[in-house]
């Protein structure tokens, strides 16, 4: 009997080479590609968040005039179980202005914070004035900044004086 034992042969190191070099060659046109996706992706959820705090801030208005409203109220919703200062106030236009009750007016961050948490769903990405939070929240005179942790270019604005939402990305 005779047995025939071939040479196991690998691969040549030009044939090695001519692999990483393809696959190099995918992975520069397909990163790019990736890269985009992540980042409109990000754009996306902060686009969705902001309509979400827009039909908020506007459901709290179209309440102030149907109950035909006029000027700031205290305590114009109460708020139960939520994480705001206190219930939900409206300024002299009508648009959610604080939940501590005292100025009726956006004038601290604190502000900003109360109102996001006052007119988003529970399960609503988190907001704080520093820290771990999906937004963090600034204020500047009546409008407040929620900038998106994840992509910091990315954010969301509220102008307590004419209820514009806008979203910055």
């Amino acid at each position: 009997m005779k047995y025939s034992i071939e040479k196991n042969r690998g691969f040549t190191l030009i044939e090695l080479v001519a692999v990483i070099v393809l696959l190099g060659i995918l992975s520069v046109t397909a990163l790019p590609k990736f890269i985009s996706l992540s980042e409109d992706a990000h754009r996306s959820a902060v686009a969705a968040t902001g309509a979400a705090f827009r039909a908020g801030v506007n459901q709290v208005h179209l309440l102030w005039i149907t109950r035909g409203s006029t000027g700031a109220i205290l305590n114009f919703i109460p708020l139960a179980g939520t994480n705001a200062g206190g219930d939900l106030s409206v300024n002299a236009n009508g648009w959610p202005a604080d939940t501590r009750g005292s100025s009726l007016t956006m004038n601290s961050t604190n502000d900003c914070i109360d109102v996001w948490r006052a007119v988003m769903s529970n399960g609503a990405p988190s907001v704080a004035a520093s820290g771990d939070s999906d937004y963090i929240a600034s204020r500047s005179n009546a409008n407040c900044t929620y900038t998106y942790q994840a992509f910091t270019a990315l954010s969301v604005t509220y102008n307590s004086d004419t209820g514009a939402v806008d979203t910055a990305n």
